[in-house]
């Protein structure tokens, strides 16, 4: 016998949903997102899709705080906003599995982890077997606090009512509420622009539209014109060492 269900939905339920709802909220198309049990899970533990959903962080707490009443949530359910505007494929895909990313003065070659601190991956781009991006992102105050987690688009923690995210078809913006950006992914041409602010233990990677720069176990490295293939920024703090790494997972099968 299985044990008790966990709130934690399984794949092949994850899939489902994300695929009835255009790879995006149900209610505003977000394509970062959680899934949401219309059937309160407190109440009745279930992992049943025609019972659940897709939201963003923001539509997700409304939802569970009865902001959103039942007969509204599944109406949105059966009326998903990319799929009623034709965006079936969601509001992320670049269609290239072989994506190409710049950020600042570094040209990322190939999909998977870009930057790590002390082994943990704080920005990662996938790329599925239809060719939708995937984000993953740890995002750290220059105190260590963390302020937000993302796995391949699920919102995993963090206050969404402290973020200014705005989206558009191919592209996602997160600002803090001191309107600096965090995280800004522009997939409407190729390469795909990066730009981002992450710290973790005291390092920080900057990196505008003209510059990478980094500064942590070293001091004022930046880039310019380098190309990297399936290679990884990597930073080991108690070594005090910067690198270069090879993606420990270069030439894995697309995400499902």
């Amino acid at each position: 016998m299985g044990g008790p269900l966990t709130r934690e939905p399984p794949a092949p339920v994850k899939r489902q949903l994300r695929q009835e709802a255009g790879f995006g909220c149900c209610i505003c198309g977000h394509p970062i997102y959680q899934y949401h049990h219309i059937r309160p899970f407190a109440s009745n533990p279930h992992q049943n899709p025609d019972d659940m959903m897709v939201l963003c962080p923001n539509h997700h707490t409304e939802a569970t705080n009865g902001a959103l009443e039942e007969p509204e949530q599944r109406h949105h359910k059966l009326h998903p906003f990319n799929i009623e505007r034709g965006f079936t494929e969601g509001q992320l895909k670049v269609g290239d599995r072989r994506v190409v990313i710049r950020a600042g003065g570094v040209l990322f070659v190939g999909q998977g982890v870009k930057i790590v601190v002390d082994g943990e991956a704080l920005l990662q781009l996938d790329v599925d077997n239809e060719g939708r991006l995937h984000v993953t992102l740890d995002l750290y105050d220059r105190d260590d606090a963390c302020l937000l987690s993302i796995r391949q688009n699920e919102w995993i923690t963090g206050d969404p009512l402290a973020w200014d995210i705005e989206f558009g078809s191919r592209w996602l913006k997160l600002r803090r509420k001191k309107r600096d950006v965090a995280l800004f992914i522009d997939a409407r041409a190729q390469p795909v622009q990066v730009t981002a602010d992450l710290w973790r233990r005291g390092q920080n990677f900057s990196i505008t539209p003209d510059s990478l720069l980094f500064n942590g176990v070293v001091k004022g490295i930046g880039f310019k014109d380098v190309e990297l293939d399936s290679v990884m920024l990597a930073v080991d703090t108690t070594r005090a060492k910067f690198s270069t790494a090879p993606d420990p997972t270069p030439r894995r099968q697309g995400v499902t």
